[in-house]
This record gives C-alpha cells, structure tokens and sequence, in this order.
C-alpha cells in the first residue's frame, strides 16, 4: 500500500515538473498540467491513479485555501460600495443563461430539467483561475478586479439555491430545517462582512512572538480558515465562502498578513490536486469519439459567456475595455459546475451522453481560457468603439 503511494506520488511529481517547465517556457498558466496531468494519470490513458474521489475531496482544500488568501487581499470596502453590481451581474447571468439554453434547448429537444441544469452549469465561472489570473496580472485591487472577484462571490452563494432547485425538481425535497439553516447562515454572513466593512474585528494576541514562530503561524492559520470555512459548511453555505470571511478577518490587520503567506505552499500543492481532478474526470476515448461537438459548444459557451458578462458589465457603468476584458474573464465554466453537473446526472435530471459532453466542456472551457483571453485582448485594442471615452 505505501509502495503504491510513494510510487504515485513519485511519478505524479516528475509528470507535473516536467508540465510545468514546459508551461513556463511558453509563458502558460501552470493550472494546465495539472489538468493534463490528471488525464495522463488518469483510469482512461496510464490508470495510475485510481481513487479519484479521494483526489477530488483534496482539491476541495485548495479551493478553501485559495479563498483564504483571496479574503486577505481583497480591498473590502471598495468592495462594500458596490456590492449592488456583482449581485446584479451574477443574478442577471443566471436568468440570461436560462433563455440561452431554453431557446437551445427546444431546438435540441431537451426537457426542462436538462435546461435548468445546463443553464446553472454554464452560468458558474472559475473562481481558482480567475484569482490566480488577477492575483499574478496584479489586477486584483483595481476596479475590474474587485467587481470581478465579486461576481465570483455572489456565485458561490447562488450555488446554494441552485442545488436545492435542482434538488426540488428531482422530488427530494429539503427539509424546512435545512432551508432556515441556510438562511440564518447566508444572514450571518451578510452581517459579518458588514462589520467587517465598518472595523476591524480581529486582533492576535502575543503577535510579535508569534511571527517568530512558524509552526504556530501554520496551526493558527489552519483554526481560522477552516474552523469558518466548517461553520459556513454547516449553515449549508460554500465551505469556500467561509474560508473567504477568514480570510476577511485577518485581512484587516496587516500585521497577521504572515498567516496568509504561512499558507501559500499547502494552497499550491492542494489546488494542483483540485486541477488534477479535473483532468481525471475527462474520458479521453469519449472526447476523441465526440471532439468535434465538445470543440463547438466549449467555444459557443465561451462566446455566450462572454457576450452576457460583457453586457452586463456594461450596464452597471464599466467602459466597453473593461466590460470586454470581464466578459472574458468570466467565461469559462467554474469548479462548482462539477458539483452541479454531478449533482444531476446522481439524481436522474440528464442523460449519461449529455453528463460526459458537459464534463469535457467544463474542462475544455478552463484549458482554454487563458487563449481565449488572449484573443479578447488582441480584439479589445483594435476595436476603434472601445478606444474612445
């Protein structure tokens, strides 16, 4: 058994330098070998992975992690003025998404569970992509930045009721329970970053001592971010969302800044195996059989995506630049459309055939997206409209 391990670990690592040393000659982001990784290693091509849950359960902490850090950083109260236009972008999203797909749909005959599903599958981008975007651009603190990230944000609240929709339709229904728990976390929550706006909440004690001291820096780190991120989990809400009010907390005082940076290496070494689960989900044989579907309706969704977010970006008083370069960056499928689509196909609300097409566009949607950005760069600094005031 630890033969095995070490073995899959050893080969793991050598397969991922060698990725990466490659990505990093041609200037890509390194998300990429993970997720190709995931498909060399995976059952389908070398099988030398064999417990994908297990690596998926380990890419959760990534995502945990990388909202933490996201917390610490994020300008709050900038953030806070503001709040109207991520919660209007994302909501709109969702309800635009839904007349995309159900006029798609009823060319395509599908019933309107399959609709529903695909339209919040479609509707969720990838907070892990997009933040490592922002955060090595350096755009996270400016305008588009904050408003981005908090689109993100009001996404993963939205997953909340999407799944009790989705839920609702299969006939399993919730309980009443779980809706009041839901609500009295999402009203904490909501009260929480508003005092977090007003003041700082949080002050460690014996800070001098302690950033002399690394093992406590890792320990108390891992108290905060996940004590929340579990407590957020409990009221049924995004552990994610509550790793990122930890992040909220210590954010606050730049003198616990350390914490953050105490956890950066298990943030890397835990969203690579959250990309690496990607990658395992993808059956290479069905991708092939089907490529040329998956390539049209990766890149209608990148295009759709794109469209509405720019729109919407617009809308609420962003230049034509700027709205362009956030359609962009929100236009691929995220992390928490894996959830839903599994979600789905467990309860019987899609057909295995359109359950694998959705998996392969996801993880198409995410190889792509730093392409993509590139060609709506290019596009952004030749269009004569956008150069104006």
């Amino acid at each position: 058994m630890s033969s095995q391990l070490f073995s899959g670990i050893a080969v793991l690592s050598f397969v991922l330098l060698l990725l990466i040393l490659i990505l990093r000659r041609l200037k890509q982001p390194y998300f990429i070998a993970y997720i190709a990784s995931g498909i060399i290693l995976g059952p389908k091509v070398l099988d030398i992975i064999h417990a994908p849950d297990v690596v998926s359960e380990l890419g959760e902490i990534g995502i945990v992690l990388l909202l933490f850090s996201i917390g610490v950083h994020i300008d709050l109260r900038n953030l806070g003025q503001n709040f109207y236009k991520p919660l209007l972008i994302a909501s709109v999203q969702v309800v635009l998404s839904f007349f995309c797909m159900y006029w798609i749909g009823g060319q395509a005959g599908w019933n309107i569970n399959t609709i529903v599903l695909i339209s919040f599958i479609i509707s969720l981008s990838s907070s892990a992509i997009v933040f490592q975007y922002l955060a090595r651009t350096g755009e996270i603190k400016n305008q588009l930045g904050i408003i981005t990230c908090g689109v993100l944000l009001m996404q993963d609240i939205l997953v909340v009721p999407m799944i009790l929709t989705l839920n609702f339709m299969s006939g399993s229904n919730a309980s009443i329970s779980d809706l009041v728990r839901v609500c009295i976390g999402g009203l904490l929550i909501l009260l929480f970053l508003r005092a977090a706006i007003a003041k700082k909440l949080f002050q460690i004690p014996m800070r001098r001592e302690i950033i002399s001291d690394h093992d406590l820096q890792v320990f108390i780190g891992f108290c905060l971010c996940f004590g929340l991120a579990w407590i957020s989990h409990w009221f049924g809400l995004s552990p994610a969302f509550g790793a990122f009010a930890a992040g909220i907390v210590i954010g606050q005082d730049k003198a616990t800044r350390w914490l953050e940076k105490s956890l950066i290496p298990f943030r890397v070494f835990f969203m690579a195996f959250f990309f690496l689960a990607v990658g395992l989900q993808l059956d290479i044989n069905f991708f092939i059989k089907n490529a040329g579907t998956i390539i049209m309706v990766t890149v209608s969704v990148l295009l759709i995506n794109s469209i509405i977010n720019c729109l919407l970006f617009k809308l609420t008083g962003n230049s034509w630049r700027d709205s362009l370069y956030g359609g962009a960056l929100l236009s691929q499928i995220g992390e928490f459309s894996f959830m839903l689509a599994t979600l789905g196909a467990s309860l019987g609300l899609v057909a295995t055939y359109i359950y694998q097409i959705t998996l392969a566009v996801i993880t198409f949607t995410m190889l792509l997206t730093t392409i993509w950005l590139a060609i709506i760069q290019q596009l952004i600094y030749r269009l004569p409209i956008v150069k104006k005031k």
